[in-house]
């Protein structure tokens, strides 16, 4: 591949994946290299695009974060390398082809095309990768940084990833020339998203502040400590610094300290701020939380005065149908003694009149049998006389 830019989506070329294989073959096939690294909290998108720095201590390790952050967040990098490389019979070819951004060290207009290029892969969604040390550590420690990595950032628009690792200092560093065996490489991811006031001074010492930390934390966690070794920071025996780190010394060392110190400051602020917000967030839930228990607690209660009210109105109104029904009641009963009353009294009148018709009949009987019937003898008063059936 040549300088064109590559859009992410389309995943590295396979030159870039024949020089990540082959390294990673080398380090941890043969050599029995490990890396063992921490992703940062918020894992970004493959699609978004990066800028990727790290602290240089070998000239082994951008191949390192390379591969990790390509197996880690699936997002391949485009490194920023000096000019020299590419131009190297045979590593020129491979570097080309990888997508690499050539710097032009010590020519104002090589190295703005360079910046041009970087500031164009960003925007078109790539994910650039460069040391803001500028060059390799003679001494273990972290060099002072360069603006143009902060620059890149705010200029892109993009969020910065910074890498920090400790153990690929043991190979192909100023202290250890070869790799050596069994060697753990630790490493921490973090995001930083640029504040919208930030200028690149800022932004440049919270980078530098991250890496420092992130350093003391893994050389104090590191599992195969030595302080004895050569490659424990400071080393024993720094070699000589070259150009470009003399030149960084002495044109950033007076401010740096300062620059860190602002930006300790200034991520201080943030954080104490951003508390602030959290507990004002967390507050703001707390009382909706309560308003809604309260609110929930207020229902029921409301629900259960109209439960009351509702059972006494079906109390009274119960009451109220038992009275009227009883009332009701009482007078239909009242309505029926009146005809029970009124009727047996003309039933009475009825049976009276009945029986005085019965008696005027046995009367009419009587005087008929008067005067039909013969005397009777007194011999035979005591005969029952003889009754004729057709007689009545």
């Amino acid at each position: 591949m040549d300088g064109s830019i590559r859009r992410p989506t389309d995943g590295p070329p396979p030159v870039w994946r024949l020089v990540i294989r082959a390294v990673r073959l080398f380090l941890q096939g043969m050599m029995g290299w490990r890396v063992q690294a921490r992703p940062p909290e918020v894992i970004p998108p493959p699609d978004k695009p990066l800028l990727v720095v790290f602290n240089h201590t070998s000239n082994i390790d951008a191949f390192l974060v390379a591969a990790t952050v390509w197996k880690r967040l699936k997002h391949w990098v485009q490194p920023l390398v000096k000019d020299e490389l590419f131009t190297t019979p045979g590593l020129g070819i491979l570097v080309r082809n990888s997508g690499a951004i050539a710097v032009v060290r010590g020519e104002g207009k090589g190295r703005e095309a360079a910046y041009d290029n970087a500031v164009a892969r960003l925007r078109a969604g790539g994910t650039v990768l460069l040391a803001p040390e500028g060059t390799v550590t003679h001494d273990g420690s972290l060099l002072p940084l360069r603006h143009g990595a902060a620059r890149l950032a705010l200029d892109a628009g993009v969020d910065v990833l910074v890498v920090t690792h400790f153990g690929a200092q043991r190979g192909f560093s100023p202290v250890v020339r070869f790799a050596e065996r069994g060697v753990v490489v630790t490493m921490a991811m973090d995001l930083l998203q640029p504040w919208p006031d930030e200028d690149a001074a800022s932004l440049t010492g919270r980078i530098a502040a991250t890496m420092l930390d992130r350093s003391e934390e893994l050389r104090a966690s590191y599992p195969q400590a030595d302080p004895e070794a050569p490659w424990w920071p400071p080393y024993s025996a720094p070699a000589t610094p070259s150009a470009t780190a003399r030149e960084n010394l002495e044109r950033y060392q007076a401010g740096m300290t300062e620059t860190i110190a602002q930006a300790r400051e200034r991520m201080a602020r943030f954080a104490e701020e951003h508390d602030v917000e959290e507990r004002l967030t967390q507050a703001r839930e707390r009382i909706a939380q309560f308003a809604e228990e309260h609110d929930v607690e207020e229902r029921v209660a409301q629900a259960r005065e109209r439960a009351i009210v509702a059972a006494e109105d079906l109390a009274a109104l119960s009451k109220a149908t038992a009275e009227d029904f009883a009332e009701q009641s009482r007078i239909r009963l009242e309505d029926l003694t009146d005809q029970g009353r009124q009727r047996l009294e003309e039933l009475t009148e009825q049976g009276r009149q009945l029986a005085d018709e019965l008696a005027a009949v046995a009367r009419e009987r009587s005087t008929f049998l008067a005067e039909h019937l013969p005397p009777v003898d007194e011999g035979t008063a005591d005969e029952t006389p003889p009754v004729d059936p057709d007689a009545t």
